[in-house]
């Protein structure tokens, strides 16, 4: 069963882009401030649990994947922020990271996956499993929230530098 087109489906392709949006920043270099860092990963996590509200026919197998998959996204993504190239102003909080295309990549898959649960609500006829977007949505909210969280703990172990923002 799908549901017709509704602000639900609006809604996520727009925490899509705007986590697009946000993480593009980061990812070219830009020197941010810390909390910044959780702008994007705030976005993809609401994505996420819209997309899961949206599944109608759930069952413990459909929420065990949605979980399996953020819990895998998570680990992922962890081990690539501790992995990233980062300088930190400690007096004024602000980072700056290497550029990375990981991030956007993953905000892109969001967007992807929000537009695909837009165009099977206009169909009315599913393109692919709603349960399925849902949990793909839960790995990529995952992987950058998880990917935020190590640089942010990462950055109170890190050397001072001097930054400035543009």
């Amino acid at each position: 069963m799908d549901a017709p087109l509704g602000l639900a489906n609006v809604a996520t392709v727009l925490f899509a882009v705007i986590c697009l949006l946000t993480v593009t920043t980061q990812a070219r270099g830009n020197v941010v401030k810390l909390w910044r860092l959780a702008v994007p990963v705030c976005f993809a996590a609401v994505q996420a649990f819209v997309l899961l509200a949206g599944v109608f026919e759930t069952n413990l197998q459909t929420d065990a994947e949605w979980l399996v998959a953020a819990a895998l996204g998570i680990t992922i993504g962890r081990m690539r922020g501790w992995a990233i190239t980062v300088e930190v102003d400690q007096q004024h909080e602000l980072i700056r990271q290497r550029r990375a295309a990981d991030g956007p990549l993953a905000a892109v898959a969001l967007v992807l996956l929000a537009l695909t649960d837009f165009a099977s609500a206009a169909l009315q006829e599913p393109l692919v499993d709603h349960e399925h977007i849902a949990a793909a949505a839960a790995f990529c909210a995952g992987y950058l929230g998880g990917r935020a969280l190590a640089i942010a703990v990462r950055t109170t172990h890190l050397p001072h530098v001097e930054l400035h923002r543009a």
